[in-house]
């Protein structure tokens, strides 16, 4: 039995909780106030009862502890208050820690699984959802744009610091090696619709890609690239689209230069949710009323007024010169429009 609570005791020592630091500051202050009217208690029964050290030690004890043992001797009216104003004391202070170690265990063991439950079944409810491999600096922008666009995602990662954020943000997290086949099943990657592999080093990315493809050959998968070289082997590995955050920042800066208007235009539609004016990618569905009608026949039937730039087929990459008036439109395509938030939404009923 003491070999239980000492291995229980040690598990519960060993944890990092949250809370632990605030916790520890009121339980110190407790254990000092109840070491603080201790030696007060000896103090005053000296003082007011005239007792020796060790009888005076006898009372205190006796008294705190409230066992009820016989007096040392018939106190005075002074010790009497003394006396009840040392139980009021000390019985306020114990029941201040035991209500401070009661609200730990229950926030830190109770809630923590509580919340750990909710969690894991908001996990299995998720569908077409994102996953995130590590929060680094770039995976916490990724996070933060998903979030203002309102799309369900998981993060991935096995440090403590990122663990903290999801938590602070109230974001769904999986603590663990997103290579590992367990975690990624864990996240619902064969549920998933989209995998960012944003970890710190090249070589975790490829890996991450490669176990994300295996598990969901139709997932879409964005990776980070360190250097150039890297971008051939991700590529090779399943990435969909590869971005290097130098190179992008390179050409930004240059674009920024070259043609700040345009630059500063493409950053309102792309970034600002009440811009009079949105680039958007609209999915054509199966059986949709512009299912079949090529760009000309779907404007004149139903005065479409947002500009369709390109019509992409599956795993296609953008080619601005491709749509017109005579491009068909077929189910699968994705169309790349610019318009009103009310021209495209136009767009999107018709495509849905």
């Amino acid at each position: 039995m003491p070999l239980a609570i000492n291995s229980a005791l040690s598990k519960i020592l060993n944890m990092k909780f949250k809370n632990l630091s605030q916790f520890a500051r009121r339980l110190i202050i407790s254990i000092g106030l109840l070491i603080l009217i201790y030696f007060l208690g000896i103090f005053g029964y000296m003082l007011i009862e005239d007792l020796d050290f060790l009888n005076a030690l006898f009372m205190t004890t006796i008294t705190i502890t409230t066992v009820g043992y016989g007096l040392v001797k018939e106190l005075s009216i002074a010790g009497t208050v003394f006396t009840i104003i040392l139980i009021i004391s000390e019985t306020g202070t114990a029941a201040y820690m035991l209500i401070n170690i009661g609200d730990f265990v229950l926030s830190e063991f109770l809630m923590g699984r509580l919340e750990k439950r909710r969690n894991i079944k908001m996990m299995e409810r998720l569908k077409n959802h994102y996953v995130i491999c590590g929060l680094g600096r770039v995976g916490i922008e990724i996070a933060y744009e998903l979030k203002n666009n309102g799309i369900d995602f998981i993060v991935i990662d096995n440090a403590e610091e990122p663990v903290g954020v999801c938590n602070e943000n109230k974001w769904l997290c999986i603590k663990g090696d997103a290579s590992n086949d367990d975690v990624l099943l864990e996240a619902g990657i064969d549920r998933a619709r989209v995998l960012f592999a944003a970890l710190d080093t090249d070589s975790e990315n490829v890996y991450v890609t490669l176990s994300a493809k295996s598990l969901n050959p139709d997932i879409f998968v964005v990776a980070r690239a360190t250097i150039h070289e890297t971008i051939s082997k991700l590529e090779k590995a399943g990435a969909d689209r590869v971005v290097s955050p130098q190179i992008i920042g390179g050409r930004r800066m240059a674009a920024m230069a070259l043609r700040p208007s345009i630059s500063d235009f493409l950053d309102m539609i792309m970034q600002t949710e009440e811009a009079e004016i949105r680039l958007e990618e609209i999915e054509i569905k199966p059986k949709s009323r512009i299912d079949g009608l090529t760009i000309s026949e779907a404007g004149r039937e139903y005065g479409i007024d947002a500009l369709i730039i390109s019509v992409l087929e599956k795993g296609e990459k953008i080619s601005v010169n491709k749509a017109s008036g005579n491009t068909p439109i077929s189910a699968r395509h994705k169309l790349i429009a610019i318009g009103t938030p009310d021209q495209i939404k136009q767009l999107e009923d018709l495509a849905s």
